[in-house]
């Protein structure tokens, strides 16, 4: 049986990448892991007001990353279990390459990510952060779309993670 200590779980507060928490909650407690929560926004928190939490860049462009980051946060602790271990991260980046930087400097056994149905020339136009991590990643991936697209049910997916 594979040793899952620690799930990666990227999310950016949309509905795809909380899609993976349902997978990620079910391995956590099989395994007893812990999930980390993992943000990455293209601004850090030092883009806000602290008085006022507010961002002094445009507001079309960002609001508060800050307000942003803990909303994205209790929304995703609200969807996991209050039994499960969970941590969270924010970093500011490119969110592909902070994502494995992540992973790499936290020794991670498992990334489970949404992904959002790009279609070929989307992705290629637009990239794709899931395939990216996809091809580029040194520890084992399972995109949430995946699943759903093989239509596999749950036991085969941790029949799967068995063998990794």
């Amino acid at each position: 049986m594979p040793n899952i200590q620690q799930i990666v779980v990227p999310i950016n507060g949309t509905a795809e990448s909380f899609k993976a928490l349902s997978l990620a909650s079910d391995l956590a407690k099989i395994y007893q892991a812990q999930i980390c929560l993992l943000l990455v926004t293209y601004f850090s928190t030092e883009t806000d007001d602290k008085s006022t939490y507010s961002s002094w860049l445009a507001t079309p462009l960002t609001g508060s990353v800050s307000r942003y980051a803990e909303s994205v946060f209790l929304r995703a602790k609200d969807l996991l279990p209050a039994n499960i271990d969970i941590s969270t991260h924010h970093l500011s980046g490119q969110p592909a390459s902070k994502i494995l930087e992540f992973t790499k400097a936290h020794n991670t056994d498992l990334i489970i990510m949404g992904c959002r149905k790009l279609n070929l020339f989307s992705s290629i136009l637009n990239g794709s952060t899931s395939r990216q991590i996809l091809e580029k990643s040194t520890f084992p991936v399972i995109i949430e779309l995946l699943k759903k697209l093989l239509k596999l049910p749950k036991y085969i997916i941790q029949i799967f993670t068995f063998f990794m």
